[in-house]
């Protein structure tokens, strides 16, 4: 089976509850239709019901089994500002504009996975409702990180690599990179594979010398102190990584033998270019960012995302809270 298929089969018929903040968006419609068709996942679509229903009417999507729910109706909004005051009393929060926050939809959705009412959110068709404020204010960052990071699930028809970060932290430092490694690891085992993971530098065993080749390392002592059963290794060059010759050369002693299955690049720059390039030259398909590190799954899509895209991330996120 391919990657996607693998989700499909991991959360098919469990009932998941997964929050689309933009109910009237025609994709999320479609995508919400598409998703209940299959037993994926139970949508929840945020919104006017009428809006919603007609807008459904007009592009031929059934929303059979998909719930919907309108802040400016919802019995729970006045709950969920007042959960909202206790958040953000510290930063000066008042019932009355609480109330104004949870009438916006992408800070609705976001309360609505933190009291259990669904196990994650998926939102950012649209500028004005990309997830990363109510998800960092409202879900929060997991117990033992401090940053939120991102991957990208890099697929062929033989192979998956889990690249990161890509998409979120421009110039970590090793206490986020040595995250972003455990942060990662941890999705490859959500998804099923065992990490073997690789910290990436343009020197492999001190072949050369530079601040950021230091840092790489510092990260890998810290992953090893918090995880000492994670294989991992760095720094290392990317074949001494995947190349089982060129580590038995470089780097003959690597628990990875260079076998690693998960990448973490030393800034956003190397990052974003290598699965990029991945994905246009070596054919991979490039499935992400795919947010890590949080209390509860959030993922945010790119403005332009197909309605296949929408409904794979709704599924990615809730193998995420399954995981």
């Amino acid at each position: 089976m391919s990657f996607m298929e693998t989700v499909y089969e991991k959360v098919k018929g469990r009932g998941a509850k997964v929050v689309y903040p933009e109910g009237l968006e025609e994709r999320a419609i479609k995508a919400a239709a598409w998703l209940r068709e299959r037993d994926l996942v139970i949508p929840v679509l945020i919104g006017s019901e009428a809006a919603i229903n007609d807008k459904a009417a007009s592009v031929g999507a059934s929303l059979d089994g998909v719930e919907i729910r309108d802040p400016d109706t919802d019995p729970k909004r006045e709950v969920f500002a007042a959960e909202y005051v206790e958040l953000r009393k510290h930063k000066g929060m008042t019932l009355a504009k609480a109330k104004e926050r949870m009438a916006l939809p992408h800070f609705f959705a976001a309360m609505a996975v933190r009291k259990g009412e669904a196990v994650g959110m998926v939102s950012g068709l649209n500028s004005e409702t990309k997830p990363f404020i109510p998800a960092f204010e409202i879900i929060k960052v997991a117990e033992g990180y401090k940053r939120v990071s991102s991957v990208f699930v890099m697929t062929w028809p033989d192979k998956t690599y889990f690249y990161a970060d890509c998409s979120v932290n421009i110039s970590p430092d090793a206490e986020t990179l040595a995250e972003i490694g455990r942060a990662t690891a941890k999705s490859a085992r959500v998804f099923g594979f065992e990490p073997r993971v690789a910290f990436l530098s343009f020197s492999t065993r001190d072949s050369a010398k530079d601040v950021s080749i230091d840092r790489m390392k510092e990260a890998v002592a810290l992953v090893r102190k918090a995880e000492p059963d994670l294989l991992v290794d760095g720094e290392m060059q990317i074949d001494s990584a995947m190349v089982p010759a060129v580590a038995k050369k470089k780097c003959p002693d690597s628990p990875l033998d260079g076998k690693a299955n998960v990448f973490i690049f030393p800034d956003l720059n190397a990052g974003n270019i290598a699965y990029k390039i991945t994905e246009r030259m070596a054919g991979a398909a490039a499935i992400g960012p795919i947010l890590q590190g949080l209390r509860q799954p959030v993922n945010d899509v790119s403005r332009g995302c197909s309605v296949q895209d929408f409904a794979d991330v709704a599924t990615i996120t809730a193998l995420q809270a399954q995981g």
